[in-house]
């Protein structure tokens, strides 16, 4: 019997355009979550959770046009996709431009994967238990948009001799610095005048440290997204917002270190 034919029933049917930007956004909730559910509705898919310390919180909206198929049975306004992510990431290897399809049923889940050859893979459709927070609306004192891959290497330099992050920033410039006593020391700098900020509103002086790792851990969606908009308060929680070109989005929430 084929895979194909062991779907049987299928309840929702969605194909990707390129297997390498959907990977950079599985290998991004891999880094905070086991396991995931893909939630289809009418007008796309979202994928939220939080990681088992509760101290991040992610975001996964893509659009139905960003699909070059997406069905849904009539009769359903939501259809839900259980993945344990490590086994999803593993499988969804191919070049840029690979289409990705997922065929879904109630208790099976068929992954196929173009290329030079079509590569299928029938996985369980698990029952994961996500913690919805609800509409999860944050003031903040400072918004800036970034170019992605200058806070990429913020992250990583910073990751190398640290493991906290001090972010500051005022009117005219936003810093990101390496927190301790001894040892190497990082700071990136971006003033009005820098290229790589592309947009900088402070309403008031702000400073906060974060965890290093849990921000590295958002590396992988620099890929996918030419800029970053980072935003913070004093002592506040940390929101960074990723959007692809074809319209998807994803929105992390970081809580503030106590160190």
């Amino acid at each position: 019997m084929s895979l194909e034919a062991e779907v049987e029933s299928p309840i929702a049917r969605i194909k990707y355009p390129d297997v390498k930007t959907f990977k950079e956004l599985i290998v991004a909730l891999s880094k905070i979550l086991d396991e995931a559910k893909l939630s289809l509705t009418r007008t796309g898919l979202r994928i939220v959770g939080m990681d088992p310390a509760k101290v991040a919180y992610i975001e996964v909206h893509m659009p139905r046009e960003a699909f070059l198929e997406y069905e849904i049975e009539e009769d359903r306004e939501v259809v839900e996709a259980g993945f344990n992510l490590g086994v999803l990431e593993d499988i969804l290897e191919g070049r840029k431009g690979n289409p990705v399809e997922m065929v879904i049923a109630q208790d099976k889940v068929l992954v196929s994967v173009e290329g030079a050859v079509i590569r299928r893979f029938l996985l369980p459709n698990l029952e994961v238990a996500v913690e919805e927070l609800g509409e999860v609306e944050l003031e903040h004192d400072v918004k800036a948009v970034v170019i992605s891959d200058v806070l990429k290497k913020a992250i990583s330099d910073i990751k190398a001799v640290s493991d906290i992050v001090e972010v500051e920033a005022d009117e005219n410039q936003i810093v990101l610095r390496s927190m301790g006593e001894a040892g190497p020391k990082v700071t990136l700098r971006l003033t009005r005048e820098s290229s790589a900020l592309i947009n900088l509103e402070a309403r008031n002086p702000s400073r906060a440290k974060y965890d290093v790792s849990y921000l590295e851990n958002t590396l992988n969606l620099c890929k996918v997204a030419e800029s970053v908009e980072l935003m913070f308060s004093t002592d506040k929680p940390l929101e960074l917002n990723f959007k692809s070109p074809d319209g998807s989005t994803v929105r992390y929430i970081l809580a503030p270190s106590a160190t």
